[in-house]
């Protein structure tokens, strides 16, 4: 039977703790057990109303990623009162596992032995440097068989690997994601925090799998449940899968970097400009022609479109974190229009500008820093 250490652990202490957790449970007790969510949704439930899941360690993991999934997962059981969420800590033999931080962590079962709907992997950001091929096909059986399975950080590799990833957008960590799209050629790879495709999701790891977790538990109950989890885990904001990675150096500008990599950071650093394709693709090393044709192959948009995206991304971090105003951000990405700037935000992220600023409570002054980055 699957354990769950949050179900065997005391109720959180204190009137108010229980009140909301009562509260919570009438909320959305229902949601989450009715199957109300549509057959797309990543987690599902089983005939006792839970979400059963392994977690498969492999050497070099990182806690923090194991914690945002086994924290998240325990702490909705409490507010629920009820073990609904489930898992089991698993390695390819069995045997106890070392994570990056030199400590080891028992498991409980080995690969061969699980039957969990969802799988889970961990791994380190030096996966490719293991013997992959048993997990590979154990992977491949076990998506013929139905599992929903999920790679997290350096496990995003395996999937890509295995094979299973040919027909998906795919996400990694941006230290590895260069050498993932250059080994693997006919890959789409995305620069976001997650993406959830049918039985396949891939997320960037690191404090990124905090998000991707409590996305997953708003699917299987609803955001406001969702929120209410994240509040006691002081996680301030639901970050959304398509959200780029909070580094400067994602698919990164360095020296030795791929064109595409290079092009993705030249666009990145001229946001607030405007379109200049023929010189990013000449800083690049290639064409204009090459270089839509090597967006097209590994983003699956265009090199206008990712522009676009871009300088919308960072009006966006601008609405979240700064006090320009909504005229002020417009002009700062670069639209001669407010009009404009309001159409194409909508369309990428289904709220307006001012609905967006309207989410985020707090926000720090904006200083000249602001409209420099801008």
């Amino acid at each position: 039977m699957f354990t769950d250490s949050a179900a065997k652990s005391a109720p959180e202490s204190g009137a108010a703790a229980s009140t909301n957790a009562i509260a919570g449970r009438r909320r959305f007790g229902d949601a989450c057990g009715t199957g109300r969510k549509s057959e797309r949704a990543f987690l599902h439930l089983d005939h006792d109303r839970r979400t059963v899941c392994q977690i498969l360690l492999l050497p070099g993991f990182e806690l923090n990623e194991l914690a945002a999934l086994t924290e998240s997962f325990a702490t909705a059981n409490r507010l629920l009162r009820e073990p609904r969420f489930a898992w089991r800590l698993g390695s390819p033999d069995g045997a106890p596992v070392v994570a990056a931080g030199g400590i080891r962590i028992a498991a409980q079962e080995a690969v061969a032995d699980a039957d969990a709907p969802h799988v889970f992997i961990l791994a380190g950001y030096g996966i490719e440097e293991a013997p992959q091929a048993p997990l590979a096909a154990w992977l491949c059986r076990r998506h013929a068989l139905g599992a929903r399975i999920a790679a997290i950080g350096g496990a995003c590799r395996l999937l890509v690997d295995a094979g299973l990833m040919r027909r998906h957008v795919c996400t990694a960590h941006w230290s590895v994601a260069e050498a993932m799209l250059e080994s693997n050629p006919d890959i789409r790879i995305e620069d976001r925090l997650f993406a959830i495709e049918d039985r396949i999701a891939t997320c960037a790891g690191r404090v990124a799998t905090l998000d991707f977790v409590l996305r997953l538990i708003a699917e299987g109950t609803n955001e406001r449940f969702a929120r209410l989890v994240a509040d006691r885990l002081n996680h301030a904001r639901l970050r959304e899968a398509g959200e780029r990675q909070q580094s400067d150096f994602s698919f990164s500008g360095r020296r030795g970097a791929s064109p595409i990599a290079q092009s993705v950071a030249a666009m990145r650093r001229r946001a607030g400009e405007g379109e200049d394709l023929a010189g990013i693709a000449a800083q690049s090393g290639v064409s204009p022609r090459q270089l839509q044709r090597l967006f097209r192959r590994h983003l699956g948009m265009t090199p206008t479109q990712y522009f676009l995206k871009a300088r919308l991304q960072r009006a966006r971090h601008l609405l979240q974190y700064s006090t320009l105003s909504v005229t002020e951000i417009a002009i700062a990405t670069g639209f001669a229009s407010i009009s404009h700037f309001t159409r194409r935000y909508t369309e990428l992220y289904s709220r307006t500008p001012t609905a967006e600023r309207g989410r985020t409570p707090r926000r720090r002054s904006a200083g000249p820093q602001d409209r420099a980055a801008a």
